[in-house]
């Protein structure tokens, strides 16, 4: 009966982590930022400023005009989890509504209000 718990528990655990490795792959790479709305509305932001960068070693930089923010992520399912470096350490989610091979959405909330950010592969 043990050894029947570890089979089901571990096999939970490697398709669990399947999931995620599957679209991993898809994140890795450089992303340019093409639209960014609020509600349904132009933010009014420069979007062509906005890049990312995730690598496989699990870093990301991300960069908006004259910031720039480092540090680490992972999925877990269709949720992105990014960790700035340094000593103010906040987790972030976003949730991506897409990813594919060439396009990246992630919506986002900032004070209540849905934003929406698409980026292209560079």
């Amino acid at each position: 009966m043990n050894h029947l718990l570890c089979f089901f528990l571990y096999s939970f655990l490697i398709l669990t982590s399947c999931k995620n490795d599957e679209k991993t792959p898809l994140l890795l790479g450089s992303w340019q930022g093409v639209s960014w709305t609020v509600g349904d509305k132009d933010s009014g932001r420069n979007v062509a400023e906005v890049t990312f960068e995730f690598r496989a070693d699990g870093s990301y930089t991300a960069q908006y005009g004259g910031q720039s923010e480092t540090g680490d992520f992972h999925l877990r399912g269709d949720e992105l989890f990014t960790t700035a470096a340094g000593s103010n350490k906040v987790k972030k989610m976003v949730k991506l509504s897409t990813i594919s091979a060439d396009t990246l959405v992630m919506d986002m909330s900032r004070v209540g209000e849905a934003e929406r950010l698409v980026l292209v592969k560079k």
